[in-house]
């Protein structure tokens, strides 16, 4: 029903890789900028520029890609409330079927956590995200699915919106824990939903090369 691919940061983008997403038959594709605005985007420690993400994006349209999900962050270091509205209208005018506006997570560890003094102010970021659920509304969007995660700014939530007949089929099953995931690579977490109990049961590939290449008897046995 949905094949859905995450095409990749806009700098690992290349035509060859579009091609082979292509051929395989997928649906559904997601290019992500975060921002449109480049020295938040340095900031970040991501090595595309606005201008890469939009040349990715127009690539994949000149390819016959006919749903392009965007991905946007609110809150991220240096970002004003001002510049996130810019990014979404400069995003929108693309055209994407779908837009998912997360809220800035400060992961345990990451060198961003420990650097707080960056961050929009308290109340900014809330308004940041009723903005986007404004602004997309007027241009033909509506939320369809919504989730949160731990050490969000304002513990505020991540939302999908799209186009009509332009949602993810995969966002929604994912979110409410009712389909397989079988995964496949290490560190990768499958989980079966049991409906009887209401239970998700996980299995773990071993996360170190060495382990997983060894211990694929052990991975199969948790599978099973």
């Amino acid at each position: 029903m949905e094949f859905t691919v995450e095409a990749g940061r806009p700098d690992t983008i290349t035509r060859e890789k579009l091609e082979a997403i292509r051929c395989g038959g997928a649906h559904r594709i997601s290019i992500n900028p975060q921002t449109m605005q480049d020295g938040v985007l340095q900031k970040i420690g991501r090595r595309h520029t606005k201008q890469e993400f939009i040349q990715a994006f127009c690539l994949a349209r000149e390819m016959g890609f006919t749903h392009i999900n965007t991905d946007v962050i609110a809150g991220l270091p240096g970002e004003s409330l001002e510049g996130f509205c810019a990014s979404l209208r400069e995003l929108v005018s693309l055209q994407p079927d779908a837009v998912t506006v997360h809220t800035m997570c400060l992961k345990t560890g990451a060198d961003l956590k420990r650097n707080v003094a960056l961050y929009p102010v308290s109340g900014q970021v809330d308004e940041m995200l009723r903005f986007a659920k404004s602004y997309l509304g007027q241009q033909g969007m509506e939320p369809y699915y919504m989730y949160r995660q731990k050490d969000t700014l304002q513990n505020l939530e991540n939302t999908g919106f799209a186009k009509p007949e332009k949602e993810s089929l995969y966002n929604i099953l994912m979110m409410e824990d009712l389909t397989p995931v079988f995964a496949v690579g290490a560190g990768g977490v499958s989980h079966m939903y049991l409906p009887g109990s209401g239970q998700v049961v996980r299995a773990f590939n071993m996360k170190y090369a060495p382990e997983y290449i060894s211990d694929v008897p052990e991975m199969i046995r948790r599978k099973r």
